[in-house]
């Protein structure tokens, strides 16, 4: 028997500037997001991180920064998408304010 599939969080294209940092290795990298959802999210950058990397990212978007972390589960040409990780529900309303702000 299959288990039923959790809906997923509506997609929102937004391009917020991102710093991020694997967790293990320092690296940092720098882009901005194509598309975000309150689960996860896709950065277009030339330098992704590997796969399976555990990272912090700092989003930087109409003065102010929301912190969040998560992993790197996908990497192609284009860049990198990451599923979040522990979000508080403080972050959560940071991101819900940039998207809903009509500002992309």
């Amino acid at each position: 028997m299959t288990e039923p599939k959790q809906p997923r969080s509506p997609r929102y294209l937004a391009r917020i500037a991102v710093q991020a940092m694997d967790m293990l290795t320092g690296r940092s990298i720098s882009g901005h997001t194509s598309d975000v959802t309150l689960a996860g999210c896709y950065i277009e950058t030339q330098q992704p991180l590997d796969t399976e990397s555990s990272i912090r990212i700092q989003f930087s978007h109409m003065g102010s920064k929301a912190t969040v972390f998560g992993d790197v589960v996908r990497v192609d040409a284009d860049g990198m998408a990451i599923r979040f990780r522990g979000t508080t529900t403080d972050q959560l309303a940071e991101l819900k304010k940039w998207l809903f702000a009509g500002d992309r």
